[in-house]
């Protein structure tokens, strides 16, 4: 028997609370006392109690008789919690009899590992204790990777704001051996337990790839790293993050009659100058270091990488250059230049230029006579001069609904090659089989369906190329612009898009399209 009182008799059977209602008329509020005074008892329903204080002569089960000690253990096994059921001064009378019988539980459940010392833990009646804590796996240290530090290819700026492209340490030579990058590996990680004792594998740290490329750069292991050194000398390059060693040619003078025309799978670097007539193809970047620049040269291309020509071009209207990649230049007199990005010192004069964007130095650096498009952006100090020469600003900017058509033109193209292969390797696969047993005709048609096989896969590869680029100028495209700071003269040509003005008095300042209206 628990309570017996006029309202009501409260017994416990069979780990059941029972209540007997003698009297209505009991608060149902004041069966809170009841409750702190018996930490055991849990009510199951309060509107059943509600209901049973009512109910005269009837029995009800109100609720249950619980232990004096409960466990509680997480779904993830990573904490054991301790409801110990007994009133403050219950447990101050039996302190360690009851806390010794909770380590009896607990050892019981299982609970072994993190165990708290239950001596030091605050007891207050209805809050859990904590009792057991797990050990969280943890996760091993990410592979790091660094690389060589690879020079920006931009002119230095002088303290006055002007671009200076005398020295811009354009090629950065590489020795074999020289050390290009390293990977620390990941490391393991530290096993966790739950509260039963039970291990937690920890993860690895995440790896993380290397990018080199194999013909030119080795992987060693070293120690615990894993150390990227160059396979041969050469120049070093990092195309679309890649790192490599291009292989790299020095000329120590001029190209001229003593070395001919120079074409190059790699980097050249000329230290002295390109002479009237003669020309520099090469696969990587071409450097030609002579303080008196170029003269009258025929070409200077690279259909992979940047140029850089130190003295300047006097073009006489026969030189071109070209690249992938950009071009820096001192000055450009008379000449074509077409390339990425086109970064100039001191001026251009006469000059035909198509690119990207086309950067001429915004304190100083002028555009007289000739005609500069450019697809983002084109800056300079001055355009045209007080003469009224013509001079023609072009920034085209990009039309996305043409470029997206042309995008799925070549997408349809590349699909339609793809379908060749398909039925190219079909036919050819008896005569593979037959291998070298084939003659005469059957020869050579196994010979040129091989070709156009080889040269479908060469047209895909440039599509997919083609594809790509497009698709990055969409997603990089900005509007386009033209900017002169100090003055446009009268005579100047200004184009934005379709729009164009000719300039009748100076101006100066950001032209573009504004609400549909070139602003000039």
């Amino acid at each position: 028997m628990l309570v017996q009182n006029e309202f009501f008799d409260l017994l416990v059977q069979e780990e059941k609370v029972i209540l007997r209602t003698k009297k209505n008329g009991f608060p149902l509020k004041s069966f809170d006392s009841i409750t702190r005074e018996h930490p055991r008892l849990k009510i199951s329903s309060f509107p059943i109690l509600r209901k049973a204080l009512t109910e005269l002569e009837a029995e009800h089960i109100i609720g249950n008789w619980i232990p004096t000690i409960e466990i509680a253990i997480a779904a993830d096994k990573m904490i054991a919690q301790l409801y110990i059921n007994v009133s403050t001064k219950e447990f101050e009378e039996n302190r360690q009899s009851i806390l010794n019988q909770a380590d009896k539980v607990l050892d019981d459940a299982g609970v072994i590992y993190g165990r708290t010392n239950l001596q030091d833990e605050p007891f207050k009646p209805g809050e859990s204790i904590t009792a057991a804590v797990g050990r969280k796996p943890q996760k091993g240290k990410d592979a790091v990777v660094s690389y060589i530090e690879i020079p920006e290819r931009r002119p230095m700026i002088r303290e006055d704001g002007s671009a200076d492209y005398f020295e811009m340490n354009f090629v950065t030579p590489i020795n074999q051996g020289d050390w290009l990058g390293e990977k620390t590996q990941a490391q393991e990680g530290i096993d966790g337990k739950d509260v039963l004792g039970n291990d937690l594998p920890a993860r690895r740290g995440d790896d993380v790839k290397l990018y080199f490329d194999r013909k030119s750069v080795t992987d060693e292991q070293e120690t615990d790293k894993v150390v990227l050194r160059a396979s041969h000398g050469g120049a070093l390059e990092s195309i679309d993050g890649i790192i490599s060693v291009g292989k790299q040619l020095i000329v120590s003078g001029d190209v001229g009659p003593e070395t001919g025309s120079i074409k190059f799978d790699g980097s050249v670097v000329v230290l002295g100058t390109v002479i009237a007539g003669f020309s520099v193809n090469a696969t990587g970047d071409i450097s030609v270091e002579g303080n008196e620049g170029i003269i009258n040269a025929k070409e200077i291309q690279s259909s992979e990488g940047d140029i850089y020509i130190k003295g300047g071009i006097f073009g006489g209207g026969l030189t071109i250059v070209e690249a992938r990649g950009n071009i820096f230049v001192k000055h450009a007199n008379n000449c074509k230049l077409y390339g990425k990005e086109v970064h100039v010192g001191l001026y251009l004069l006469g000059a035909e230029v198509i690119a990207e964007s086309v950067f001429i130095d915004k304190n100083k650096g002028k555009i007289i006579g000739g005609k500069i498009e450019a697809l983002y952006k084109i800056e300079c100090a001055f355009a045209g001069n007080s003469h009224e020469r013509k001079t023609i600003l072009s920034a085209k900017g990009i039309d996305k609904e043409v470029m997206y058509m042309e995008i799925q033109e070549m997408a349809k193209s590349l699909k339609e090659r793809q379908g060749i292969i398909e039925k190219l390797e079909q036919h050819a696969l008896p005569f593979r089989n037959s291998g070298s047993l084939l003659k005469g005709p059957q020869a050579e048609a196994f010979e040129k369906m091989l070709e156009t096989i080889e040269s479908n896969r060469d047209a895909i590869v440039e599509l997919d190329k083609e594809i790509q680029l497009g698709l990055r100028k969409i997603k990089q495209a900005v509007p386009a612009q033209i900017e002169v700071t100090r003055e446009a003269y009268p005579g100047t040509i200004i184009q934005i898009g379709l729009k164009s003005s000719t300039l009748h008095a100076g101006a100066k300042g950001i032209f573009e399209i504004v609400d549909g209206v070139l602003n000039v």
